[in-house]
């Protein structure tokens, strides 16, 4: 059965509202780093599996959002994990997922 962009939706949003929690935990210092980063990551991943999943009319309704930006990070760290750079990791889960959370309205 395939996911409809609703739930693909959730999963966005679902996802983007952990990282703001993994970034409260990394505030705290309670955790060491490298685990909220590979948190963070794994998460990204799903935001991005998510989004290619999104039909074209759900895409096309929310056209401020990088789309393909998304699917790439997920190919970048699914299968080039080497290569991320934890500043922009953090960056993109303090600024552009809870831009992602505000434009699809949660």
């Amino acid at each position: 059965m395939t996911r409809g962009d609703d739930l693909r939706r959730a999963d966005i949003v679902d996802a983007c509202a952990a990282l703001d929690r993994v970034l409260e935990a990394r505030r705290s210092t309670l955790v060491e780093e490298d685990i909220l980063l590979r948190a963070a990551e794994r998460l990204l991943e799903i935001i991005g599996e998510a989004a290619t999943s999104c039909s074209a009319e759900f895409k096309a309704q929310h056209s401020g959002i990088d789309w393909s930006g998304l699917a790439g990070l997920r190919i970048i760290l699914a299968h080039h994990y080497h290569r991320t750079q934890p500043e922009l990791i953090w960056t993109f889960a303090e600024v552009d997922a809870r831009f992602l959370r505000r434009e699809l309205g949660a």
